[in-house]
């Protein structure tokens, strides 16, 4: 393969990334999540975008910028507060790869020009290669430590292009330190070294030099057993000093992590020769390279782009609220930032309902796909079946506490995004249920849910366990301290039913009346009850749950009357 097909295929790559990238970047100020951003048109968007990454280098965001630039994208300093092993397992994985594309894929534009003695298997860039290399390894083996020490969660839902991409990556690795080690048990590669810089193929003329390479670089000629000459050994060294030094280091000691893979591969090295195997591990690592250069914008692995925008906004956004215009921005973004770390499903509020009922559209991680799914494509709920109504109750279920937000090492403002969610899921016909629930009083849903069987609608983990409140000694202390009751609830004329009330139902057995009650859908789930209940009855968390219920069998009943 000629060194020009190879220019050009690169530059033919790097042209493909460079417009996938300006279109993904393009739908940062297209992507209109929440109905605040239908009506900012693109170039009002584009506006802005160009003034504030303007405005952040002469005005009073500028510190802010700088200090997010050193602290959040360089020291992950987010990262480091949720999971220190991913902390450290990311700073790797991150650095090693830049290392390994500005040291040795860019070598001729970046290693040459700044070091005008640059070879590739003369140390220290033998070592460092490897060095780097060992160093995205041990990255990613961390990560993946991190994430299996993780709750288990619900999978989000990976599209083939991902799997391609991370599949690639692999490739690049694998298929580097192949080659490596290939080159270095070689005889075939010895004897083109050889061709090139002494003009001989001779292996009589070239034994001294032979011996010298096999003891000291491991190549694995099959006519050379047993003890070399000392004689011709040294000799051998003497004209590796003349010829061959001042290119090659012995890779023994430099190539630490290709060179033990090298001895494995020593044995069939004169069979890898047979078929060029050096030449296809070079043609398999830079075809994957190549390729993934081009998948890469059309990857969820577009983040290590998106990440460091996400974090120098969030530096700028310090020093003054967000415009409305930025603020769309800003959510479009979002979508790209995301790494799938999960850190925010280990902190949301829900996040034990939502494994004990099963669904995981509670879940900030998959509520960040269904948010984007919606505002790109408002008929993608019809596609969803019976799934809709699931992904409806993440958003109706989000207490909107805020912990997701601190929690995301990214910076991206989940429970900006959640709020605007909502309303985009209310235009798509998914209103949410406080709107119908309040139509009927709880008598009239409790006496409408009587026809249906138990089978039909099961009811939660919480609330059918009579010991999560049998404690209860109704001492009012949840209806004293409840800030929904102290404004008198959202229903004309006060509160149908206090969280007493609610609990006291439940003891009785009375689930049905409970769900239809207005208290339940009025909570506000600042967990005031739950933190001072005497007995320790979790009463936020049955609200939660009598509110997921209500929503899924009241909506089946309003379906069901609706078609009568």
């Amino acid at each position: 393969m000629s060194a020009s097909f190879l220019r050009m295929a690169f530059l033919v790559s790097l042209g493909l990334c460079a417009l996938g990238l300006l279109w993904r970047v393009s739908a940062w100020l297209r992507v209109r999540i929440g109905p605040d951003a239908r009506d900012i048109p693109f170039h009002q968007r584009l506006l802005a975008a160009v003034r504030g990454t303007l405005a952040t280098l002469v005005s009073r965001r500028t510190p802010g910028v700088l200090k997010a630039f050193v602290l959040d994208v360089f020291l992950q300093r987010r990262l480091f507060g949720g999971s220190r092993l991913r902390w450290l397992g990311h700073l790797l994985i991150v650095n090693g790869f830049l290392l390994l594309l500005v040291m040795h894929a860019l070598a001729r534009l970046v290693t040459a020009k700044l070091y005008p003695d640059y070879a590739s298997t003369h140390d220290p860039w033998l070592f460092l290669r490897n060095v780097f290399g060992a160093v995205v390894v041990v990255g990613i083996v961390m990560v993946v430590a991190g994430r299996l020490r993780r709750p288990p969660s619900p999978p989000r839902p990976q599209r083939p292009m991902d799997r391609v991409f991370t599949a690639l990556v692999a490739v690049v690795l694998l298929s580097g330190f192949l080659l490596e080690a290939t080159k270095v048990a070689s005889p075939k590669a010895f004897y083109r070294m050889a061709n090139e810089y002494i003009g001989s193929t001779d292996p009589e003329e070239l034994l001294p030099l032979r011996l010298a390479w096999a003891t000291d670089f491991g190549v694995a000629f099959p006519d050379l057993q047993g003890a070399p000459d000392p004689d011709k050994l040294a000799e051998g060294r003497e004209l590796h000093h003349d010829a061959c030094a001042s290119c090659h280091s012995p890779p023994g000691s430099s190539a630490f992590v290709s060179y033990p893979i090298s001895r494995v591969l020593a044995p069939i090295a004169e069979p890898l020769d047979g078929i060029d195997a050096d030449t296809w591990l070079m043609y398999l690592h830079l075809a994957a390279c190549f390729l993934g250069l081009i998948l890469l914008p059309f990857t969820r692995f577009i983040h290590v782009l998106a990440d460091p925008v996400s974090l120098l906004a969030n530096g700028a956004a310090s020093a003054g609220p967000l415009s409305p215009v930025g603020r769309a921005n800003r959510r479009a973004l979002a979508i790209d930032a995301c790494v799938d770390c999960r850190l925010c499903d280990d902190r949301c509020s829900v996040a034990p309902i939502a494994r004990s009922l099963g669904n995981p559209a509670l879940l900030p991680s998959h509520k960040l796909l269904a948010t984007h799914a919606v505002a790109t494509n408002p008929r993608w709920l019809d596609r969803q079946a019976g799934h809709a109504r699931r992904i409806a109750e993440g958003a109706v279920l989000c207490t909107t506490c805020g912990r997701c937000t601190d929690r995301c090492p990214v910076g991206i403002d989940l429970a900006d995004l959640w709020v605007a969610g909502r309303a985009d899921l209310a235009r798509a016909g998914q209103p949410s249920p406080a709107q119908w629930v309040r139509e009927r009083s709880a008598l009239d849903w409790d006496e409408a849910l009587a026809v249906q069987t138990a089978a039909q609608n099961p009811v939660g983990p919480l609330s059918s366990r009579r010991e999560t409140y049998s404690a209860c000694v109704q001492c009012q202390t949840c209806t004293n301290v409840c800030p929904v009751v102290a404004h008198g609830g959202e229903e004309p004329g006060g509160m149908d039913l206090t969280p007493q009330k609610v609990m006291n139902l439940l003891r009785l057995g009375m689930i049905d009346l409970a769900i239809g009650s207005g208290m339940v859908w009025d909570c506000a789930t600042c967990y005031q009850c739950q933190e001072h209940c005497p007995e320790g009855i979790r009463v936020t968390d049955v609200m939660l749950e009598l509110r997921e219920l209500g929503y899924r069998r009241l909506g089946d009943t309003r379906e069901r009357r609706q078609r009568e």
